[in-house]
């Protein structure tokens, strides 16, 4: 176990990415734990460089005050937390690689630990798409959005529009393998089959005791189709008739109770997508073949029979 530490300390367990692959439901689970310090899920420090800094509107780009973007503000961030082992999840520093780990090591030092989670890379792709027509922020088709996807990285969207890109894993985990001692990769597959068993083994490996876990709930930020694009558009976008309720709903609702009312209402207005086509799965089987042979090598795992290829 890693020894809790003291006032002004900083993450000692950094969970780097991937995204859509459960980072949101490890989150919550270890921010529940009483020996855990996570001010907040994503602060985008070690990739602050790669988010932006907010000249594309939002979803493109992240607002610029979603980054924090020196150290003394991250340190900061992580002082109040007294005797706690701190943690941080960031979803694009696996993606990020090459901006992050030169600031990992600065900052957190070599012995931190890294955590790496990653996903089926066809069902990553997908799942990352819907992650955007959930909230009616993409307009294209999935064959289109990915055709789509050189030019908005050209463009310097957000990685999180990276769909194939970021499915790439085999430099992303060889890179933190080379630069760090304390490496250990999960698979979302695992998550799915034994949310509680995979939850334990993270915290574990973070260095908390996985006795003191909490029973997580189901997974978050599912994907899926909107029933009413008018509801979802209300829920998603600005509009006059938000701009008008919002101060006495803030007034008399607590932030915390908001924010379940908007997840509870797009969860239920959401219905189940048919998925990728069996013609748009086989080509992303090609797309990402070589890579996850290379990631099988690197890992001495048969990612093709766990990925049921």
């Amino acid at each position: 176990m890693v020894q809790l530490m003291g006032a002004g300390e900083l993450p000692r367990f950094l969970l780097v990415g991937t995204a859509k692959a459960g980072t949101t439901t490890i989150e919550r689970a270890l921010a529940a734990h009483p020996d855990i310090g996570i001010p907040r899920k994503e602060t985008f420090y070690f990739d602050h460089d790669r988010m932006g800094g907010g000249r594309l509107p939002y979803p493109m780009q992240r607002p610029k005050d979603a980054v924090i973007h020196d150290e003394e503000s991250y340190r900061q961030l992580y002082a109040p937390l007294v005797d706690k082992l701190c943690v941080e999840i960031g979803t694009g520093y696996l993606y990020h690689h090459e901006v992050a780990i030169p600031r990992i090591l600065r900052t957190l030092g070599k012995d931190v630990h890294i955590g790496i989670v990653l996903r089926d890379p066809v069902e990553r792709t997908w799942s990352s798409y819907m992650h955007f027509v959930k909230d009616l922020h993409e307009p294209l088709g999935f064959e289109e959005a990915l055709a789509a996807e050189p030019d908005r990285i050209r463009q310097d969207w957000d990685f999180m529009w990276h769909h194939v890109a970021m499915g790439r894993y085999a430099e992303q985990v060889r890179a933190y393998m080379e630069a760090f001692g304390n490496v250990r990769v999960f698979f979302f597959e695992d998550l799915k089959t034994d949310q509680h068993g995979f939850l334990r083994e993270v915290c574990s490996f973070a260095g908390a005791d996985p006795d003191a876990l909490q029973h997580a709930d189901s997974a978050h930020n599912p994907s899926g189709i909107a029933k009413l694009r008018a509801l979802q558009l209300f829920i998603t976008t600005d509009n006059p008739l938000k701009k008008m309720v919002r101060p006495l709903w803030r007034l008399a609702v607590p932030e915390e109770k908001r924010s379940q009312a908007r997840k509870y209402v797009k969860s239920r207005n959401l219905s189940k997508s048919e998925g990728p086509t069996p013609e748009e799965i086989a080509r992303l089987k090609d797309v990402f073949f070589n890579d996850v042979r290379d990631l099988g090598l690197l890992l001495d795992q048969d990612l093709f029979a766990k990925w049921k290829w």
